[in-house]
């Protein structure tokens, strides 16, 4: 079962943590953008959630090191150009609500969406023909992965918050899908 389910508080907690996810996917997905004023209150918010349900003393460093530990899984790709700030900003607080093993399994899981992801906005990019040969040669050419395609006119970039959204709600609601409860 989730930490949000244990009493009506955290079920509540539960609530204002989705609905803010799915408000920053909502917004990636219109504008490729997640603002800091939605990602600023959402961190504020999980620590007061992590002081109310495990005491100030216990829950604010809990909830300080799940954040360092959310931005820490991400900013390297961030780094690498292969994500937004503002995605990483986004993981980095909703870190903040969370146990460590749950931010270790919404990571994993964010992956695994994006790639899922990533292979939609292919097809619809490129079309399922170019997109299947691609993947079909990778195994006997693997520096295509290296070579990128070029992104065609009107298209945009992967919302990669919605990503982070499907990661971060399945480890909440419910980490027996990562194993981790």
């Amino acid at each position: 079962m989730s930490g949000f389910a244990d009493s009506p508080f955290s079920l509540l907690a539960g609530a204002c943590f989705s609905i803010a996810l799915l408000a920053a996917s909502i917004w990636d997905i219109r504008s490729r953008r997640i603002p800091n004023a939605l990602v600023l209150p959402f961190a504020l918010l999980g620590i007061g959630y992590s002081a109310i349900m495990f005491s100030p003393a216990v829950g604010v460093p809990r909830a300080l090191v799940g954040l360092a530990l959310g931005f820490g899984l991400w900013i390297p790709f961030y780094a690498l150009r292969m994500l937004g700030a503002g995605d990483v900003k986004l993981f980095a607080a909703a870190s903040c609500w969370l146990a460590y093993s749950q931010i270790l399994g919404a990571a994993f899981a964010s992956a695994l969406a994006g790639g899922v992801l990533s292979l939609v906005g292919l097809v619809l990019a490129h079309g399922l023909g170019l997109t299947t040969f691609r993947i079909a040669h990778l195994a006997r050419h693997p520096r295509m992965l290296a070579t990128p395609l070029p992104v065609p006119a009107g298209r945009k970039t992967l919302p990669y918050g919605l990503a982070m959204t499907i990661g971060l709600l399945i480890a909440a609601w419910a980490p027996q899908w990562l194993r981790l409860q």
